[in-house]
């Protein structure tokens, strides 16, 4: 497997292409059918009720992403988690039993390993201003529980509300506007990742002021179509790597619930490292990420898509940073076609 890549769209910041639900699906399989594994991160493959993610394609939470540009962690492929499912207390009878349907389903549906019975945060996590979570120790000891009883992924829910008439909702249901909720999701898995390396996706509780009477913008119709979010979570933590903390790196990657030496995890030959990536998508303006600053570092090719869009004008020019513009992501896989670590690897077949 030599032709491996990176798709990122930032959350939270109105990308044309992956700002709203789902609607990056065909950018991101075109993608995959480009290489042998696509990385990229929920933001990306979630399609609420209509997530559909490729077999080739691992997802990884943003805060990884980081650490694994960085050199800091290695990424193993072709794992079945242990998922526990973390609930806010604030959530209701009838969003805790409809929770629980969601889980037995998925067990059955997906086959995942799932234990059976949520574990329940023992004060609310308190993110309803959607900027801060005001009680993170209470999601953390949480889910320091669930790790402890042998869970190796996480799925996290937290209550937050929506009001559908609101100015940020009605922006993003037309399509003009960012995510009201992206920024708050990100922020939660990025904080339970960091604490405990492990897998982590967020799907929120919304607790609708107003439901939504109008049709909305295609390419946000997704998240109307169901109550719960639960089940597109684990279809990104099916397709989740293992994350492997490189040994010198232990002491960076420790926190006070999680010591990285502790969990016996030591980098195994098949274990993929950033020096194995050949390319980095990323939309035209959002450049200023470390992903995209450590790219060159490992003589990984920096692609701009020039037809993504996004409220950053960050562009890698901005930087000094050394990329290529493409026009689409049409023009993104052909490169990624030509561009691959091993030249005799390609498959002109991947595209049809």
């Amino acid at each position: 497997m030599r032709n491996i890549n990176v798709m990122l769209v930032p959350t939270g910041v109105g990308a044309s292409i992956g700002g709203f639900a789902g609607d990056a699906a065909p950018a991101f399989k075109l993608l995959a059918k480009a290489s042998d594994l696509l990385i990229t991160h929920p933001n990306v493959v979630n399609a609420a009720l209509l997530t559909d993610i490729s077999s080739n394609i691992a997802v990884l939470e943003g805060y990884f992403i980081d650490r694994f540009f960085s050199e800091q962690i290695a990424l193993r492929l072709n794992v079945k988690h242990k998922i526990a499912v973390v609930i806010d207390s604030e959530a209701n009878e009838a969003e805790r039993i409809l929770t629980q349907n969601c889980i037995n389903a998925a067990r059955v549906v997906y086959g995942l390993d799932i234990i059976e019975k949520p574990y329940f945060t023992s004060a609310a996590i308190d993110a309803g201003d959607l900027i801060n979570i005001k009680n993170p120790d209470t999601l953390l000891e949480a889910c320091s529980i669930a790790v402890a009883d042998g869970a190796t992924a996480l799925a996290v829910l937290a209550v937050l509300p929506e009001d559908a008439t609101s100015d940020s909702a009605k922006k993003y249901s037309n399509g003009s506007g960012i995510d009201p909720i992206g920024s708050i999701e990100a922020k939660i898995s990025h904080l339970v990742a960091q604490f405990f390396l492990k897998p982590c996706a967020h799907a929120p509780i919304v607790r609708s002021k107003n439901h939504q009477p109008e049709v909305v913008d295609s390419r946000a119709a997704a998240e109307y179509l169901s109550d719960s979010f639960l089940a597109s979570v684990f279809k990104c933590l099916q397709y989740s790597p293992q994350i492997i903390p490189i040994e010198q790196h232990h002491r960076l990657l420790s926190s006070i619930y999680t010591n990285a030496a502790d969990l016996k995890l030591f980098r195994g030959p098949s274990d993929l490292m950033v020096y194995d990536v050949a390319n980095l998508v990323v939309p035209y303006d959002a450049c200023n990420n470390l992903p995209c600053a450590k790219a060159h570092n490992y003589n990984i090719e920096l692609l701009c898509v020039e037809n993504n869009k996004t409220v950053l004008d960050e562009p890698a020019s901005m930087f000094g940073m050394p990329h290529k513009l493409v026009k689409n992501y049409f023009e993104a896989a052909g490169y990624l076609l030509a561009n691959t670590r091993d030249k005799n690897h390609i498959n002109p077949q991947l595209l049809l």
